[in-house]
């Protein structure tokens, strides 16, 4: 078993809103001093990684975040994307909860994990099939940021469809995502040739220790609000 590629998948830097307990959604809220800070300290920790491709939500607070990282990994194209955005939360946006949880504007849950999954389906599977079927013994790196929400929702559908494979105890470990946190997937090869295929398997979530001696909230007024 060779592991051929791994998804570094990061949560935005914090921001004003989220400091305020303000429901965010698709409103293109900006990242804070605080914020600013964790997305330097990712690219920090991150920097010695060789990341090959990178996506963003096209939202402010991830794209931000994405283009601070990559600071460090000046040739490398980053791809922004409405796929990888928030769950679209109408009428609450810019409110305070507790919301109501049938107000019609709101995005079904569902739909937002559909449209991830979609994106994941055209952007990261055929490029880690390719992967698995010429191993050439280098492991790829891809680097992802998102939105809490969007993560959390993802992470758990993929899982509960069987195309992650991950440990009940590290999901549980954080039931909320803290700002600049990282989600890992790692992508090894199974099986031998010509039938080889990729197994995925998350080996982090929500983790932050990266962030070590740095102020972080785990509290997410979008959910917190209103939760599925």
């Amino acid at each position: 078993m060779t592991i051929i590629a791994r998804l570094y998948v990061i949560r935005h830097g914090e921001t004003g809103w989220n400091r305020a307990g303000i429901i965010q959604g698709h409103a293109d809220s900006q990242l804070n001093d605080l914020g600013e800070a964790q997305a330097a300290k990712t690219g920090e920790a991150f920097k010695a990684i060789q990341f090959d491709k990178a996506f963003t939500s096209d939202l402010s607070r991830a794209s931000k975040t994405a283009e601070t990282i990559l600071q460090h990994h000046p040739d490398v194209i980053l791809v922004k994307d409405q796929a990888l955005r928030e769950r679209f939360l109408g009428k609450l946006q810019g409110t305070k909860g507790p919301a109501n949880k049938s107000e019609p504007s709101i995005e079904p849950e569902e739909a937002m994990i559909g449209r991830c999954v979609g994106w994941y389906n055209r952007d990261i599977v055929p490029y880690i099939s390719s992967l698995a079927d010429k191993p050439d013994g280098r492991c790829r790196n891809i680097l992802v940021t998102s939105h809490g929400w969007l993560i959390e929702s993802f992470f758990t559908s993929m899982i509960a469809t069987g195309a992650f494979e991950c440990t009940e105890d590290l999901l549980g470990a954080s039931p909320r995502l803290p700002n600049a946190s990282l989600s890992l997937v790692e992508y090894s090869t199974v099986g031998s040739e010509p039938e080889q295929s990729f197994r995925s398997t998350v080996v982090q979530y929500g983790d932050a220790s990266h962030l070590h001696g740095m102020q972080i909230m785990r509290e997410n007024a979008d959910l917190d609000a209103l939760p599925s």
